[in-house]
């Protein structure tokens, strides 16, 4: 694709409306490509949208509200060409977890609740947007994220267990959903399993010899035509039953402060899930296009586009990767594909919706099991298994997690879990004696290298990774053990400062009685490579006046060039 088009957009653009960047320098030449885009796009999100709504627990146009809306506003605030935001699985799954337990069989209640939940994520969207919170989501550890998805997906396919085999299935974790659906097997409704059998080989076979044509609107259509003709409701196959006309009156929820409260949490959770989501899509198709996308218009984008789809009683939105894919492989050059789509949308709002009436519902159970399989990503888990084993050890609790304890809890544990890794990273800075290689120059770690040159009487440390609170005792312990199993015991002590950009006023305490200690067993102490931001507040401390700015060096060459008289 050319990006001639969007040449100077990042200097131009409205810093709140993107579409005032890029529609003024749109190609002509590309609007039917897009508008087919955007049409191919439809048939993929109507099926799905309405198999989504069912995840979440509402009827089947909320989710084609909520497709209308994100796709709409995302294409007017977002950043990214290709991105199609709308009802996704995941998030879908956390509204059924948050309001199921508070609604009830209240359908009503279930609603307004529904509507208050993406309101109230459409709002900590941009509330994170104002404080440049996007940072967040890098935190959340790419293998925590694969199982945590995992899990999910295997919530989401025994949920549409009951749609698939035409059975009740109890509530619970999913385990005992599972055991519950597999114990009534035997009670299986045989012409409801055959429309998923055929469902699913339509959608397998098509997925894999003919993707461009649009299979999951394609068995949508051939489900309502065959129930038509076979009178399928007659023979105890569920159907998705009337599916209202138009648009509904925009409209806020109500929500009480003890609805807020009992909200929050996944609220928070569908935040975290979608941004990750939408921002994974939307770096993965910028990068395959040469583009810039903004992390924090994407905020705002994805919380406008919750909003909206609340005013109109939708679930959550995200930029989905199946819907996001799809747009970019039919060809899909701007955000006017998005437009198209949510155009189509309207129109099947507008005019198509009592065809839906005859839905099997296990077409759409179909659709939804086949549009997660995504999620369960074999490869990528193997991917990392291969690059360290431990990794199994961080992706299994986090896929067993969510499968136990339930969504809420198990996104809980995920997030937990992706902190503590961090943590865990961040505290254990390692600390390297260095030594010269005589036919470089360079200074590497000695150990490593038991050939690079010493210094008599001369030890030097350098400091690799985040020096900060936590660590500050760690860097402290390696050096001071170092030093005493150093034979002979050196004179000298250098500790290199290089890959310190920043450090907090625990470490330079530290420093400074680590200092102590080794004047105090008349050792010499002196630093090389501090950089600017280090040396002011190691002077606000009073650290370099109580040494002398003479101990303080360039480069590691000068120091021991000064203390060991080489050149």
């Amino acid at each position: 694709m050319s990006d001639g088009v969007y040449a100077g957009r990042r200097s131009k653009i409205s810093p709140y409306l993107a579409i005032a960047g890029w529609l003024p320098r749109y190609k002509r030449s590309w609007l039917p490509v897009d508008i087919l885009a955007g049409i191919a796009l439809a048939g993929l999100l109507i099926p799905e949208g309405m198999g989504y709504a069912g995840i979440a627990g509402v009827p089947p146009q909320a989710g084609l509200y909520a497709a209308l809306a994100g796709l709409f506003i995302y294409a007017l605030f977002g950043t990214s060409r290709q991105v199609a935001v709308s009802a996704t699985s995941s998030t879908a799954v956390i509204v059924a977890a948050t309001i199921g337990p508070m609604a009830g069989a209240n359908f009503s209640r279930y609603a307004e609740l529904t509507s208050a939940i993406v309101l109230l994520a459409g709002v900590i969207f941009l509330v994170a947007w104002v404080a440049r919170l996007g940072f967040v989501s890098d935190f959340i550890a790419r293998p925590v994220v694969l199982g945590f998805v995992f899990g999910l997906a295997l919530i989401i396919i025994v949920r549409q267990a009951s749609k698939l085999l035409g059975v009740h299935i109890d509530e619970g974790n999913f385990f005992r959903m599972a055991w519950d659906a597999a114990s009534k097997l035997g009670h299986t409704n045989l012409p409801t399993l055959a429309i998923t059998i055929t469902g699913l080989a339509i959608l397998v076979i098509f997925g894999r010899y003919g993707k461009k044509v649009p299979a999951a609107l394609l068995l949508l259509a051939g489900g309502i035509v065959t129930s038509y003709a076979l009178d399928l409701g007659a023979h105890g196959v569920a159907l998705v039953g009337a599916v209202p006309s138009g648009l509904p009156a925009p409209s806020l929820p109500s929500l009480s402060l003890s609805d807020l409260g009992s909200l929050l949490p996944g609220a928070a959770g569908i935040v975290l899930v979608a941004y990750a989501e939408g921002l994974g899509s939307a770096r993965v198709l910028a990068d395959r296009h040469k583009y810039d996308i903004d992390p924090g218009g994407e905020l705002r984008a994805t919380g406008l586009a919750n909003l909206g789809s609340s005013l109109l009683g939708g679930i959550p939105v995200a930029g989905g990767l199946s819907g996001s894919s799809a747009n970019d492989s039919n060809g899909a050059r701007s955000e006017v594909s998005s437009m198209a789509a949510s155009a189509f949308l309207l129109l099947t709002l507008l005019l198509l919706t009592p065809l839906f009436h005859q839905l099997p519902e296990a077409v759409l159970g179909a659709i939804v099991v086949y549009a997660v399989r995504h999620m369960m990503n074999f490869k990528e888990i193997m991917r990392f298994a291969r690059i360290r084993r431990d990794s199994l050890g961080v992706i299994l609790p986090a896929l067993f997690g969510v499968l136990l304890l339930g969504v809420l809890p198990g996104l809980a544990l995920a997030v937990a879990m992706s902190l503590a890794i961090t943590a865990s990273e961040l505290s254990r800075p390692r600390v390297v004696m260095l030594g010269k290689m005589k036919k470089t120059g360079a200074w590497v770690d000695a150990d490593r290298h038991p050939e690079a040159q010493q210094f008599p009487g001369l030890a030097i440390y350098r400091i690799q990774g985040v020096l900060f609170f936590a660590s500050a005792d760690v860097v402290r312990d390696a050096i001071r053990k170092s030093v005493q199993k150093t034979e002979p015991r050196p004179e000298t002590v250098a500790i290199d400062l290089e890959a310190l950009y920043d450090i907090d006023a625990t470490s330079v305490i530290m420093l400074d009685d680590l200092c102590q200690d080794l004047q105090s067993a008349d050792i010499e102490v002196v630093f090389t490579n501090v950089h600017r931001p280090v040396r002011q507040v190691l002077t606000r401390e009073g650290l370099i006046k109580r040494l002398g700015l003479q101990r303080f060096y360039g480069s590691v060459d000068a120091a021991v060039s000064h203390l060991a008289g080489t050149k």
